[in-house]
């Protein structure tokens, strides 16, 4: 009895899945299959060998099929031999295939090219330089376009997506280049307050580069693109507003080690006399304090780097300490010089201390109000566009001061922001004897309350996430603060590794891309080059491959608004025509940036008005490390769509076909997916393939990019051999072009006009 269970249960797990789609026809074409054309395969890199490597043009792999005339299909190769650099004198073709199926009825099994169509610009539509720009017919070549999708319009046109651009390539039946490449628009929406792109903030200027409150440090943030530079504020001797983080120039111990400093005050021997120990916020602190120097004595300082562990020495003593009229003077040079307009940020450090508890160093009290010295600066130096400066500060009351006295008495609306601690409370609360906390500050009623007097909550960045295992979810901070019409800034984002939540592994850029998709107003950070590059990814009119013409010409400096933002060569794999015949949906085999990973967007193209028109949804990966292969239309709102890992032959453990429903999406405008095909299971009783085992055939190759529907009940399905590439069907075999007909295990609602 056990046997005769253990050999059932085993039958089971051998046999193929009772429902699985079925080979019902084969054919293939050997590898070593060549068309008429110059000699090829002479690039490596760019680098051009003396002898190519090829004779002719190979009829490569197959990236994209359609219905040809007759009853063939025309097939679409690749760029070519793997990459830009390697293409160059790979011809871009479509070639026309006679296709004989081996199937139940017997038949040849085979797959040939019966003629070509040449892809070309002899009418210069290509507004950038091709490899072949000086012969008449300007044929192209992989190098310049990747072709990875192909679509035969009603009218007999050809419509073709690549990857490099990622473009639009529209050709007559001839293979004439008709129309400029159409770029692809970058549908990005923002969650923000506005709708629109997040500022970002240089704080305390580019301070993970230059030693922080520094004209150098404010001049590299805006260099790299900040919108605004952030100055904290303390006042000197002579009631002049300085930037530094806090009043202390630099911290000294019971034993006379300096522990922290901004300045090189310590080694000069003439204020030796100005070390003190003061309470500040209620904390007992020793060291040098600003307001214990006037002016004219902090020029002769010399700023030095705060965390020299981490971010070196190499600027100490070359950087004086700038007043807050300073930081005005260069921004408006900036203006002057190059019309950018750049904002600042001020905060006033440690309010309650210098206007009521703190004491200059002889013990008489300070007594500056340090919201009114800013707002007078900012008057005197006529810098008080309100789209160009906010206030901050931890504390409350200063806040509301500025918001029902010294603002309205000034005339002016400057946007103020309360700034939120992870833990602990404004000191301002602390002092006066109110016993809430910043956690009280951040509940709906607490976000609703900090509206009242200001625009802006800026919370410590951990206020926004909540761990959850290896990853970060949002917190409901963003969507609550919004709600209660407030913009969001939170603070503050390092590059190095000891500032950055574990979840990232070292990857800062994550970090921005996740505040940007937590729907954050603005970001404040160290490094404000790498913030500028990480926005630009979404703000760039148009989704970019890095091969794109455009980036490898203006190059990719930081911040640059060309940045690529699709990773690789991940452009057009997908394009189907609808069954209407109005439109192309074309889908994206990378993910663009600023996207949820493992999404991938297909776009709407409008054939009549000949513009992209939005998102028809986004497609959402089985496994980020997965790509597809191509897109076909079934019905109006249906489409099949190839989904494969990146391994081949026994290593393969993922290629399937899912019908998706563009009227059917999630939350984050997924599509819904079916699984149709598992393509490493189809069952072929009749042993149709040559690679059959056991009635069970498998199609393991590592790229799988054909798929066209048949009638309801049939797909026909090819792959791309990427030639001379070898893995499918042997470790040292290359792989021929293989081509399947499927019967699916329940039918299609085809369309009228799909299929043949």
């Amino acid at each position: 009895m056990k046997t005769r269970l253990l050999s059932a249960l085993l039958a089971l797990t051998l046999a193929p899945a009772a429902h699985a789609a079925e080979l019902i026809g084969y054919a293939s074409m050997p590898a070593d299959t060549f068309a008429e054309g110059p000699a090829s395969g002479q690039y490596d890199g760019g680098v051009r060998a003396a002898t190519p490597r090829f004779p002719s043009q190979p009829v490569q792999g197959f990236s994209g099929v359609q219905f040809g005339p007759n009853g063939t299909f025309l097939f679409l190769p690749d760029n070519g031999f793997g990459a830009k650099a390697n293409s160059a004198d790979y011809l871009l073709r479509v070639y026309r295939m006679n296709a004989t199926a081996n199937t139940a009825a017997g038949g040849a099994g085979t797959l040939t090219p019966a003629s070509f169509i040449s892809l070309r610009d002899p009418d210069r539509k290509v507004p950038f330089v091709l490899v072949n720009e000086s012969t008449p017919e300007r044929l192209l070549t992989g190098a310049d376009f990747d072709v990875e999708s192909l679509v035969a319009a009603p009218d007999g046109t050809l419509w073709i997506g690549d990857e490099f651009g990622p473009y639009l390539l529209h050709f007559d039946a001839t293979g004439k280049l008709l129309e400029a490449p159409y770029a692809t628009p970058n549908f990005e929406t923002f969650a923000t307050l506005s709708g629109k792109a997040p500022i970002v903030i240089g704080h305390r200027g580019s301070s993970g580069t230059r030693p922080e409150h520094t004209l150098a440090a404010y001049q590299a943030a805006i260099d790299a693109g900040a919108d605004f530079v952030e100055p904290d504020l303390v006042v000197t001797r002579d009631g002049v507003l300085i930037a530094r983080h806090e009043p202390i120039l630099a911290s000294v111990d019971a034993n006379g080690k300096v522990t922290e400093a901004t300045t090189d005050v310590a080694d000069h021997p003439e204020f030796k006399d100005r070390l003190t120990t003061k309470t500040l916020d209620g904390v007992t602190v020793r060291g040098y304090f600003a307001e214990d120097f006037t002016l004219a004595e902090l020029r002769t300082l010399r700023a030095k780097e705060r965390l020299p562990q981490l971010r070196g020495t190499a600027f100490d003593g070359q950087f004086t300490v700038p007043t807050l009229e300073d930081i005005i003077t260069l921004v408006k040079d900036v203006e002057a010089r190059t019309g950018r307009k750049i904002g600042i940020y001020p905060e006033t450090k440690h309010p309650t201390y210098f206007l009521t508890e703190g004491k200059h160093a002889d013990g008489t009290p300070i007594n500056v109000n340090l919201g009114q010295k800013i707002v007078d600066t900012l008057v005197k130096t006529g810098f008080t566009d309100p789209n160009r400066v906010f206030i901050q500060s931890f504390e409350t009351a200063n806040l509301r001061e500025l918001a029902t006295k010294i603002l309205p008495a000034a005339g002016l609306k400057v946007p103020l922001v309360q700034l939120i601690n992870g833990g602990g409370a404004p000191y301002d609360f602390t002092a006066s004897g109110d016993k809430r906390t910043y956690a009280d500050l951040v509940t709906p009623d607490g976000l609703k309350g900090i509206a009242a007097y200001a625009q802006g909550a800026g919370p410590n960045k951990a206020l926004l996430f909540t761990a959850d295992k290896n990853t970060l979810k949002p917190t409901a901070f963003v969507r609550d603060a919004h709600a209660a019409g407030l913009q969001v800034h939170p603070w503050t984002v390092r590059a190095e590794p000891a500032y950055l939540p574990a979840a990232y592994a070292g990857d800062v850029e994550a970090e921005f891309r996740d505040l940007i998709r937590a729907g954050v107003d603005g970001y404040f950070t160290d490094f404000p080059a790498i913030g500028t590059r990480v926005r630009a990814q979404y703000t760039t009119p148009e989704v970019r491959s890095p091969q794109n013409p455009a980036l490898l010409a203006a190059g990719t400096s930081p911040g640059a608004p060309s940045a690529a933002n699709l990773n690789r060569s991940k452009g057009y794999e997908g394009l189907a025509l609808s069954a209407d015949k109005t439109r192309l949906i074309a889908l994206l085999e990378g993910t663009v940036a600023g996207d949820p990973d493992g999404t991938l967007r297909l776009n709407t193209f409008d054939l009549k008005t000949r513009t992209f028109t939005g998102l028809a949804g986004r497609y959402r990966l089985e496994n980020p490390a997965h790509a597809i292969g191509d897109l076909t239309a079934v019905n109006d709102h249906e489409y099949l769509v190839i989904e494969r890992d990146e391994a081949s032959g026994s290593d393969a453990k993922f290629k399937k076909i899912y019908k998706i429903d563009l009227n059917q999406r999630d939350a984050g405008g997924n599509v819904q997916k079916t699984e149709l095909v598992d393509l490493l299971n189809l069952r072929d009783p009749r042993g149709l393939a040559p690679s059959t085992q056991a009635g069970v055939f498998s199609f393991p190759f590592v790229t799988i990019e054909d798929v066209l529907v048949l009638d309801q009940n049939t797909i026909l399905v090819a792959n791309d051999n990427n030639y001379p590439g070898t893995g499918g069907r042997g470790k040292d075999v290359k792989d021929d072009t293989e081509v399947l007909w499927i019967k699916l295990d329940a039918p299609l609602t085809v369309a009228p006009g799909v299929g043949r």
